[in-house]
């Protein structure tokens, strides 16, 4: 069921028009500034967008002009997570898996969270009840699981388009699977796990 869901929705995100994900891209760095700006001067870690992804860019280039720290991840060939630092402009590199495009620098463990307060973590989609849809590698489940054994986990929101938020109980939960309590869409940061009402939007591409 996974399997099929993601495929869909993967499919939905590469018909979207390009004026959608242009608006997409100024609305995501309006809505995480205004949440970084609870966080006062902490780091924040997110990741680099793939082409169909909602586009996050132009929100860390916000974040970093804004004084906060921007931390990615670099995988490793065992499947690993590692951090390396971002900023405009810095030299990129092929990484291991397909299209995925990583900063070329020192890449660090899990030490670097003793100073990120926020995390965006990417998605294909998510439940109203938390329940995130990653994209089948169990990177980010892994990495949580070994972050929230050594610290106290960041505030976390995965970030999909708002029209995969999808109905409570359409993604199986699996124990391994990171439960969001927030997501970051292109209409703003919503709440997941029943703490606010959620009326989905309808689940077609715009």
């Amino acid at each position: 069921m996974k399997t099929d869901l993601r495929h869909r929705i993967l499919a939905e995100r590469r018909r979207r028009s390009r004026e959608v994900r242009e608006a997409a891209s100024h609305a995501l760095a309006e809505h995480l500034m205004r949440k970084l700006a609870v966080t006062s001067t902490g780091d924040l870690a997110a990741f680099l967008p793939l082409d169909t992804e909602p586009p996050l860019l132009a929100a860390l280039e916000a974040a970093h002009r804004g004084g906060h720290r921007v931390w990615v991840p670099v995988v490793k060939s065992d499947r690993a997570m590692l951090w390396c630092q971002w900023r405009p402009g810095i030299a990129l590199a092929a990484g291991s898996l397909p299209g995925l495009r990583e900063p070329v620098g020192p890449r660090h463990d899990i030490e670097v969270f003793e100073t990120i307060h926020l995390m965006v973590i990417p998605a294909v989609a998510v439940g109203a009840d938390g329940v995130r849809l990653g994209f089948g590698g169990g990177y980010y489940d892994r990495f949580l699981e070994r972050l929230a054994a050594a610290q106290p986990l960041p505030e976390m929101l995965a970030c999909v388009f708002h029209d995969e938020i999808l109905d409570p109980g359409s993604i199986p939960h699996e124990s391994h699977d990171a439960v969001m309590t927030q997501a970051l869409t292109e209409r703003g940061i919503v709440a997941l796990g029943g703490i606010e009402d959620h009326t989905p939007a309808p689940t077609r591409a715009e």
